[in-house]
């Protein structure tokens, strides 16, 4: 027998399915990522419309959980709105990295109340945050990474060390290391792992350097996700936050 309850949601991803429906996948706070068909969401008479479902949008639902792989929804509710995030393109950019990083990573139907904790309160801090985020991806992507059991080893850092993007450490030297984080960007990516997210202080990252870092992150994600493929967000992101 089907079963209805209410839950907290965060929207990772839209698909149109049809005509007028969506199917939607949603990190929820009690049962971690499941996806749910929205029956009718463009239409005009709509009870839940199409435009609630933006990625990383905060929502409060009503779900009917099934014994197949997909529920449905019976009501959706914004639970925090956005004040700046859909007005900024440079936060709109972070936001569809965030949601993508998300969608590649995050897998698991299981519960997971620390990863929706970790989500939803960094998004509330970007879309509070009136200037220095343009490492928040970065953060986000570091501590996304501790959330889900990879997180960089910190312990072995020294000056002049370099980072070993396959096994995770800091190395004294780069000898026989195919992918290694060196130099200063070293020390700048050590930085960043032991900030916290919400701490709005700067690296002194030029725009290449955080460029340049970020292609390493997303290197650090395909040799310890399986299956992650290449960021189609990515681009847009170096683009916009050149200016951030």
């Amino acid at each position: 027998m089907d079963t209805q309850d209410k839950t907290r949601a965060i929207v990772i991803k839209s698909i149109r399915y049809g005509d007028n429906s969506l199917i939607v996948r949603l990190l929820t706070e009690t049962d971690g990522v499941q996806s749910f068909l929205v029956k009718s969401a463009f239409s005009k008479t709509a009870k839940i419309r199409a435009a609630l479902f933006q990625p990383m949008t905060m929502l409060d639902v009503v779900r009917t959980r099934s014994r197949g792989d997909l529920g449905f929804l019976k009501e959706a509710t914004v639970s925090h709105a956005y004040q700046s995030i859909p007005f900024e393109i440079n936060k709109n950019a972070i936001v569809m990295f965030v949601s993508e990083l998300l969608s590649k990573t995050v897998q698991e139907a299981e519960p997971d109340s620390c990863l929706f904790d970790f989500v939803s309160e960094a998004m509330i801090y970007l879309d509070s945050t009136a200037e220095k985020y343009a490492d928040f991806p970065l953060k986000f992507a570091i501590d996304l990474s501790r959330q889900i059991g990879f997180a960089p080893n910190t312990e072995g850092y020294a000056e002049r060390c370099v980072f070993d993007l396959e096994d995770g450490c800091f190395h004294k030297e780069a000898s026989g290391l195919k992918y290694i984080i060196d130099g200063q960007l070293s020390e700048k990516f050590y930085n960043i792992c032991v900030s916290d997210i919400h701490d709005n202080s700067t690296f002194g990252l030029s725009n290449s350097g955080r460029r340049a870092l970020l292609e390493h992150v997303i290197t650090y994600y395909k040799l310890h996700v399986a299956g992650f493929s290449d960021m189609n967000s990515c681009e847009i992101l170096r683009m916009v936050l050149a200016s951030a």
